[in-house]
């Protein structure tokens, strides 16, 4: 995300990055800005002008990520930042927010919110976001520490009833 508005503190999209299970890149591109950016944040999104100014349509990219996300599980770190900023909305029951799951907090460490950066290092042994960010590698991220908690956090995920049911 980039800043937008007087001082740069509101977010605007500039990247898109989505993988599936195996981290293989699905969608990654760059967004045009649909209003002034006042704040690249370059030291940490790695953002340029150059990258942006060449990006897809906000209005394109939204639109396909609404496409590939319908009623498929959405995986990552803080999606309610990156689905505010896309302006989508996804069921709840159909979000894996690795900075929401307790268990992934607690096997961490961490007493309030985990960062991506050290559940990465915790999980995964890797050292991501050591300098400026990079959506494909947190996303690539996120689904690994996902795949490391599926059975788990599915298990946990399916509605009460489901465990009621019988049949012939």
């Amino acid at each position: 995300m980039v800043g937008i508005g007087p001082d740069g503190k509101e977010h605007m999209l500039a990247r898109v990055s989505i993988v599936n299970e195996q981290g293989d890149v699905i969608v990654d591109c760059y967004v045009k800005p649909q209003e002034t950016v006042t704040d690249y944040r370059t030291e940490i999104s790695g953002i340029r002008p150059e990258h942006v100014n060449k990006g897809v349509d906000f209005k394109t990219i939204r639109e396909l990520v609404r496409q590939l996300i319908h009623g498929k599980i959405l995986v990552g770190h803080a999606l309610k930042n990156d689905l505010m900023v896309l302006n989508l909305k996804h069921p709840k029951y159909n979000i894996r927010d690795t900075s929401r799951y307790r268990p992934i907090a607690k096997k961490a460490g961490s007493f309030g919110t985990p960062s991506l950066k050290s559940i990465a290092y915790v999980f995964l042994r890797e050292d991501i976001q050591d300098g400026s960010h990079c959506s494909v590698e947190d996303a690539r991220a996120a689904m690994k520490i996902y795949m490391l908690f599926e059975k788990e956090w599915e298990k946990s995920a399916l509605p009460a009833w489901i465990g009621a049911m019988g049949s012939d």
